[in-house]
């Protein structure tokens, strides 16, 4: 390891897993949440616990989890620092009326994150958080609402809402009166609305699971981004990068060391997420997956106590089962009839081989299984 990468491992484990939050933006997202809601930890948070049963069979139509958790204010505000998300905001000196920064929050959940960015950065001129669960969606919706209600500078700009008392097509909308400042939030899945944008944002928080066979499209839409922007994700985009196209994105210098993490609500300890920054200027990409990555696995084996034998977990729906997976990522087992043995095929591109990629070696797979 060399001296500066030592140096910047050292320095992420002395600023911990939070920078101090201003208690003025602490007071602000208690007014607009509500006492208590603020800062939750543990797995039974109000947004985790607000989902319906309709909300459920969705999401495991789509195969996707509602498995769910938050960035703790103070993650939020190391987030935002200098050496992460930070840099890509102009200098606190700039006027906050000649702002021209866009954030966007995707799988913004209640809209915490994207409400202590818009009220701590002043820089911001826009913030959009998108969210595809409507009852966490109403979530914000109403704290927008309160936000707006409580005599402060901030006034609702909301569509009128139609018969029903729903907000707009899902969307609603407050404005910093003084500066024209918007916080908006809108129901709608991220891919139809939010990735779009990425080519207009300057940051972009991504802190969110999302089923693996949505990766290559992921990987498309944000190779637009422009040039500066940085990206705050759940996965490492060396697992998830399974696109062609070059990966404009490398790591932040301050985010390398694992010890770089962040306080969540499950984990307010810390908990590792991924800083990049859109930087065309590499010779080389730092990023290089492809399109057949053999390590990602959305599968976890987990020792059974009463069995002392291991079952599997599959991340992304929280579904488990005793029998080893046939498929991790996109790959899959086949048997061949004609050489009686096992195969391994990469559905996407239609590849095949002998030998098991590491995500299903992982999981016991080998060449005489």
């Amino acid at each position: 390891m060399s001296e500066a990468a030592a140096g910047s491992g050292q320095a992420a484990q002395a600023l911990g897993p939070g920078l101090p939050t201003p208690p003025w933006v602490l007071s602000t997202l208690t007014l607009a949440f509500g006492e208590g809601l603020v800062g939750e930890t543990g797995y039974g948070i109000t947004a985790a616990q607000c989902t319906s049963e309709h909300e459920k069979a969705e999401a495991k139509r789509r195969g996707s989890s509602l498995l769910y958790g938050e960035l703790l204010p103070d993650g939020v505000s190391k987030a935002l620092s200098a050496g992460r998300l930070g840099d890509s905001l102009p200098s606190s000196s700039v006027p906050a009326e000649g702002c021209c920064a866009t954030v966007l929050e995707l799988g913004m959940g209640s809209g915490k994150v994207a409400m202590q960015t818009f009220l701590q950065c002043q820089q911001v001129s826009r913030v959009l958080g998108v969210e595809l669960v409507p009852s966490r969606y109403a979530v914000g919706a109403e704290a927008l609402k309160r936000l707006a209600s409580c005599g402060g500078p901030y006034r609702d700009v909301s569509p009128p809402a139609p018969p029903g008392g729903q907000s707009a097509g899902g969307v609603a909308c407050v404005e910093e009166m003084w500066s024209r400042r918007r916080l908006e939030f809108r129901c709608a899945d991220f891919f139809s609305l939010g990735l779009d944008l990425v080519n207009d944002a300057d940051i972009i928080f991504f802190a969110v699971h999302i089923p693996c066979k949505l990766f290559p499209q992921l990987a498309e839409l944000l190779s637009k981004a422009k040039e500066g922007c940085r990206l705050f994700t759940y996965h490492s985009l060396q697992n998830i990068w399974w696109s062609d196209v070059p990966c404009p994105f490398r790591q932040c210098d301050d985010n390398v060391p694992e010890s770089d993490t962040f306080a969540t609500s499950w984990s307010p300890q810390g908990f590792r997420f991924y800083v990049y920054v859109c930087d065309r200027t590499q010779k080389v990409p730092e990023i290089q997956s492809g399109v057949r990555n053999e390590s990602y696995s959305e599968w976890e084996a987990v020792l059974d106590s009463a069995s002392q034998s291991y079952y599997y977990l599959n991340q992304e729906t929280e579904e488990s089962q005793w029998e080893v997976p046939h498929f991790a990522g996109c790959w899959r087992v086949e048997w061949s009839a004609e050489h009686q043995a096992y195969f391994f095929w990469h559905v996407p591109t239609g590849h095949s081989q002998w030998e098991p990629p590491k995500c299903l070696a992982d999981l016991g797979w080998t060449l005489t299984v």
